[in-house]
């Protein structure tokens, strides 16, 4: 029997390896670009000042001094992923917000010069009294960050009766958790080189996650048509929800270019990333839930204090996020929403790989384990029993189209080996926690759209240029796009140039974020791929006499289904099409189904597809020092049909291992504002050693709308880690930590308490 798929399915080594591996790739810190500036910011040593007087004079007459910026030149700009919400000068006007707000920018002919222009830089400040905390941010009379107040927004969403549930129910659990800033920690620090031109034409050369969309952004917060800007995505370091919005450093290189009329190149240092890049935003979760005796979970009431820092990024829209997310796991009927996006003096958050879910998730996780030890019930079966399935509703209108959770509980519990090990060893222990989230993307961010434009060109020899909007962070979007290619045409993956990142040549996509990618380019890639197909079947229908239903592309040709000897190589076909002056070419064009659309201002509705998956980990606890090793880690996740099961695994055990930092050792800390664990060896990353054994479990539940099947996996190996690392730990040393990271210290209190 002929196998269903020839290119799909298939361990393919990404289309990029060998510029990597080799060294030959070329990042932003590599590029030369003629004429090229190196800029430099001058950014606020005080939490919260107003600003008196900027004096540039010394600094624009130091020798190699090109230009310098200051917020008179940037003067009513504000920056926002979210337009209406937009808040950040480029540069400081009159008050500065954070230690690092950007007050100034040098550009010069060596970053040298730059950095001692900095110093020649005369500030005058009135130090303002900070505020540091979510919480003393809210109280009457504290001292106002901005002048509409502290609170950014309000969230209030109810759906069910949540009173009569909890009236109902046999148990009423309510707990409080809290999370911490997390960085992204890319290798690469962000940066960009920026050039005006004397045409008026600006061309960016970023580490975006989102070309088009960031085209926009930057055309319209600078008043250009689009035409006018050029956005090169370039090889990055990472990305993780980094990449994914405007930063003060390309409008400060902007402005720069514009009185300099060179490039310039802004890259912050690693000292620069850590305490002025974007974090995962820090929230205090208060839950409580109502369970019958028997399990069943019939009503949830949460609120969230969300630490928003400085200004407004994406910290409106995740805390947005996050009341859809107490609701949709587990398929809770009746819920409560209440949530305060907080500004406080410290740098502000950003998106971040989960998108909220990964704090929300802690919580839920957690009370479900204590739920389940305080029911007398096993955690696998209260999880059971509450878990989604395909065809359902929830109460907020999310719509599961394909689900394989109860799957990925069962597999992930025989592969631990639950049984055996639960509660019995002394100082270990294993937990599960599980996770639902979009495996499409979402409407909300930029209009009311979530598509993905590809272009496929046939060359005479039957290979393919395929064209698409879609940024590769390092994730194999590029890979899988081809392979999805590749299967359509009956091709080799060798067959297919891809080409992505610059918005002069690629069609419109909204890029890589809320795990979209082959869901959304994946279906707009097969949909280009099939209009090519289907002319090259009808043209082989002619050579080969034989009908178009009984055609099959495969191996390069044409074929008779069941006698491939009866064929036309595909070679031949597009040579066929060239000479007659034609093009084989394909759009595809895709954009989630209409009916998922949500509400902005209630968020009922949801996504088009869902991705689920759980996560069971063994732990060994040291009474003595509280110190966690990590013995075993299971991840099962729900991705639809595996478009490549090499690069799938490679992000599951990518997103778990930051995850597992997310739950025992990562975190900023703060002391009025300033950082203290600026740089990676006092903020502390899982490193090789820390690696523990690693198991990956694909389950194909197979979406009826996904490219073959598929569904998205580049957040969802994060999002269950910390929960699933907590309960393994109670079930260890019976202490139940609360807060992230779990450190040594929080656990050796909790046991000393416990004694």
């Amino acid at each position: 029997m002929v196998e269903e798929y020839s290119v799909i399915g298939k361990s393919q080594p990404r289309i990029d390896a060998m510029e990597k591996a080799t060294g030959t790739a070329k990042y932003l810190g590599d590029l030369k670009i003629p004429g090229m500036l190196f800029g430099k910011i001058l950014r606020s040593p005080y939490a919260h000042a107003k600003i008196l007087k900027v004096d540039t004079s010394r600094a624009e007459r130091l020798r190699g001094v090109r230009g310098v910026v200051t917020g008179r030149d940037t003067k009513g700009m504000r920056l926002c992923v979210i337009p209406h919400l937009a808040n950040k000068p480029p540069l400081a006007e009159d008050r500065v917000r954070f230690i690092g707000d950007e007050i100034a920018g040098v550009a010069a002919d060596s970053e040298e010069i730059a950095e001692e222009a900095l110093d020649l830089i005369e500030v005058e400040y009135e130090e303002l009294p900070g505020v540091f905390d979510s919480f003393e941010a809210l109280k009457p009379g504290a001292v106002k960050i901005h002048e509409e107040g502290n609170v950014a927004i309000h969230i209030s969403r109810n759906y069910g009766d949540v009173e009569k549930a909890f009236r109902e129910s046999d148990h009423i659990f309510e707990d409080r958790f809290e999370t911490q800033a997390q960085l992204h920690c890319c290798l690469e620090p962000h940066g960009s080189i920026v050039h005006l031109d004397q045409s008026g034409n600006l061309t960016v050369w970023i580490t975006t996650q989102i070309p088009h969309p960031y085209r926009k952004m930057v055309a319209d917060v600078l008043g250009m048509p689009l035409n006018k800007v050029r956005v090169i995505k370039v090889y990055m370091g990472g990305g993780f929800g980094g990449r994914f919005e405007m930063d003060p450093i390309e409008i400060i290189s902007y402005f720069l270019s514009k009185k300099t009329g060179r490039p310039i190149r802004i890259i912050n240092t690693q000292d620069e990333q850590f305490t002025t890049g974007r974090t995962r935003y820090p929230m205090v979760i208060d839950i409580k839930t109502g369970v019958k005796k028997d399990g069943t979970i019939l009503a949830r009431d949460v609120k969230v204090v969300t630490d928003n820092g400085a200004y407004n990024s994406h910290g409106i829209t995740i805390t947005m996020g996050v009341g859809t997310k107490c609701t949709y796991l587990w398929s809770v009927p009746n819920m409560r929403y209440q949530a305060d996006v907080v500004f406080t003096n410290k740098v502000y958050g950003g998106a971040f790989r989960g998108y909220g879910n990964p704090q929300i998730t802690f919580a839920i996780e957690s009370q479900m384990d204590m739920i389940a030890e305080k029911l007398g019930m096993d955690a696998k079966d209260l999880c059971l029993k509450n878990a989604n399935y395909e065809g359902q509703s929830t109460c907020m209108g999310h719509k599961v189209t394909s689900c394989g959770l109860k799957d990925c509980i069962e597999k992930v519990v025989e592969a631990i080996g639950w049984k055996e090990k639960r509660r019995k060893p002394e100082n270990r222990g294993v937990g599960i926690a599980s996770v639902m989230h979009t495996g499409g993307g979402v409407r909300l961010l930029f209009g009311d759209c979530n598509l993905s434009d590809v272009f496929i060109k046939m060359n005479n020899d039957g290979t393919i240029d395929l064209a698409s909007g879609m940024a590769e962070l390092g994730q194999g979007s590029d890979t899988a796009l081809a392979q999805i290619a590749a299967e359509e045409l009956g091709l080799r993956v060798e067959d297919v140039n891809v080409i992505t990142g610059d918005t002069s040549t690629t069609p419109q996509c909204l890029g890589a974020w809320g795990s979209r990618e082959i869901f959304i380019a994946g279906n707009a890639t097969k949909m280009a791929a099939e209009e090519i197909k289907r002319k090259l079947i009808e043209e082989a229908s002619k050579i080969l006499e034989a009908r178009v239903d009984d055609l099959v592309a495969r191996d390069r040709k044409i074929y008779v289904r069941g006698n491939p000897e009866k064929s036309v190589p595909i070679t031949q076909i597009a040579t066929i099409w060239y000479n007659r002056g034609n093009i084989l070419a394909g759009r595809g064009c895709y954009d989630d189904p209409t009916t998922y659309i949500p509400d902005s201002k209630t968020g009922y509705g949801g996504v088009p597809t869902y991705a689920f998956g759980t996560h069971a980990v063994e732990v060994e606890v040291d009474r003595n020092t509280g110190r966690v090793k990590v013995l075993n880690f299971i991840a099962a996740h729900d991705l639809g049909k595996v478009i490549n099961p090499m690069l799938a695994e490679g992000q599951i055990e990518g997103s778990a291992l930051q995850g597992l930092g997310y739950a025992l050792s990562e975190g900023l800390i703060w002391e009025e504002g300033i950082v203290l664990n600026p740089n990676f060896q006092d903020y502390r990353i899982f490193y090789i050693n820390d690696v523990p054994p690693m198991k990956s479990i694909m389950v194909e539940s197979v979406d009826p709308d996904g490219p073959y099947g598929a569904k998205g996996l580049g957040e969802p190996g994060l999002v269950p880690t910390a929960g699933a690392i907590a309960n393994a730990i109670y079930d260890a040393v019976g202490v139940r930590i609360k807060s992230l990271p779990i450190t040594s210290e929080k656990i050796l209190r909790a046991i000393k308490e416990k004694e």
